[in-house]
């Protein structure tokens, strides 16, 4: 009866991965479908995005999973965006090429998800968690208990990429296109693979976000829009491991260590954005800014 319920249990994600990959899809070539989702504020809100934290790796710093998390649910209109591998979730049997991976791995995948399921539930409860991709790593296994945990409290999430549309007061709307694995990525340009996605898949997002290289990167610039130019944020993520292996090897030209989780800030009654190299500093802003409608 273990074994019947495991196949089915598998069965049963395939089924979903496959059902939310179509609905992603159904709008090829341009992956205009979205999701909407409402805020209603008076201030401007900060925008914290996250991705390749791989927890349960005995590289990823700890204290800066605490740090961002006493952040968010300390601080009003301050919110998070996962952008794929928050978990390490190397599951046995893997290639050779991932042994190491399951060798730094201090705590079971099951643990990792355990975690990472209690982790949605408390950001979930303070509405302070406003989309999640499923990275690469998060589809090593077959069990994912976090996904129902965000259905339930009406997060949205997608395989991979996400357009989500953030309606602010029912009024100003901001268009953020999220893509954890990109196909086009640089070593000389971090924010490359996000430029690319805009122009070819993404043209009406004000924000495009890309990971999976663990190099962070933000970059804003005007591009074309109803024969306009408009001012767009592209944003590379980093990663919360200290030494990582994988960036040094493929990603990052310098060979050092350096952890950055970029941030925007949204205003609520005019479309007017502003980008921040670290979360840190787009939360103080925030926190000490004096606003008034203009």
């Amino acid at each position: 009866m273990d074994k019947l319920n495991k196949v089915f249990e598998i069965l049963d994600y395939a089924e979903f991965l496959a059902e939310t990959e179509s609905e992603l899809f159904e709008c090829q070539p341009e992956f205009e479908h979205y999701k909407t989702l409402d805020l209603q504020t008076e201030k401007p809100v900060c925008l914290i995005f996250s991705s390749d934290i791989h927890f349960g790796s005995i590289h990823t710093n700890i204290a800066e999973i605490k740090n961002i998390l006493n952040v968010i649910l300390e601080n009003d209109n301050v919110f998070l965006l996962v952008n794929g591998d928050f978990i390490d979730n190397f599951e046995v049997p893997v290639p050779k090429l991932l042994l190491a991976g399951i060798n730094s791995q201090i705590l079971s995948p099951a643990k990792q998800r355990e975690f990472y399921k209690n982790f949605i539930e408390l950001l979930g409860e303070n509405r302070k968690l406003l989309a999640v991709i499923v990275g690469n790593h998060e589809e090593f296994s077959g069990q994912n208990p976090y996904i129902q945990t965000l259905f339930q409290y009406q997060v949205p999430i997608g395989i991979n990429r996400l357009l989500l549309n953030l309606r602010l007061n029912n009024e100003v709307e901001y268009k953020i296109a999220m893509v954890h694995k990109s196909r086009f990525n640089s070593i000389l340009n971090p924010v490359h693979s996000s430029h690319r996605e805009l122009t070819l898949y993404y043209p009406t997002a004000d924000i495009v976000c890309t990971s999976h290289t663990h190099f962070p990167a933000i970059y804003t610039f005007p591009y074309p829009k109803d024969d306009e130019l408009f001012d767009r944020i592209l944003i590379k993520t980093g990663t919360f491991k200290d030494k990582d292996a994988y960036t040094f090897k493929y990603f990052n030209p310098y060979r050092v260590s350096h952890m950055s989780t970029p941030a925007v800030v949204l205003y609520p009654d005019q479309r007017k954005m502003i980008g921040f190299f670290r979360y840190q500093d787009a939360v103080e802003f925030v926190r000490g800014m004096s606003y008034d409608k203009c």
